[in-house]
């Protein structure tokens, strides 16, 4: 079920499904991911670790009863779609298509970073660019997910 635009299949400009920054986020996947795959979902974590999220878990790891999940699915898709958050369910999708690993490891941190509520921007280089496969975060980002969030403590 990979649909058409990054963002949401529910045809408002709400993000509906957030997830604390600050507060540990276990990834799940719904199907055992390649090894490619695996090493984007554990780039992400540690670009948005980087960059503000500091308790981003990848899959694995024993979440706890408290803690949220979200789950991430490589499924086909046509080559210019690159992934999209579905905000009315909090799944992240990715097109399993996509084979270099830094593109894979950009575009699951942009859908991660729609997952804390950050939405597209223009104007500025920006890891929330639409369409963006290749830049990672930058301090803006980190300031914006500061503004939603707070400034998080970096250990649980």
């Amino acid at each position: 079920m990979i649909l058409g635009a990054c963002g949401g299949e529910g045809g408002d400009d709400t993000i509906d499904i957030t997830h604390d920054a600050c507060a540990p986020l276990t990834l799940l996947t719904a199907s055992a991911p390649t090894a490619a795959q695996t090493t984007a979902i554990h780039g992400a974590i540690a670009l948005w670790r980087e960059h503000g999220a500091p308790l981003l878990r990848p899959p694995g790891t024993d979440p706890s009863a408290l803690a949220p999940t979200i789950e991430i699915r490589f499924e086909d898709a046509a080559p210019p779609f690159f992934g999209l958050y579905d905000d009315e369910h909090g799944v992240i999708y990715i097109n399993q298509q996509i084979t270099d690993p830094q593109a894979l490891t950009i575009v699951l941190a942009h859908e991660l970073g729609h997952a804390f509520g950050l939405e597209h921007v223009t104007g500025r280089t920006s890891l929330m660019n639409p369409g963006n496969y290749a830049q990672p975060p930058t301090a803006d980002d980190e300031a914006a997910l500061v503004a939603l969030w707070g400034t998080c403590a970096t250990g649980e």
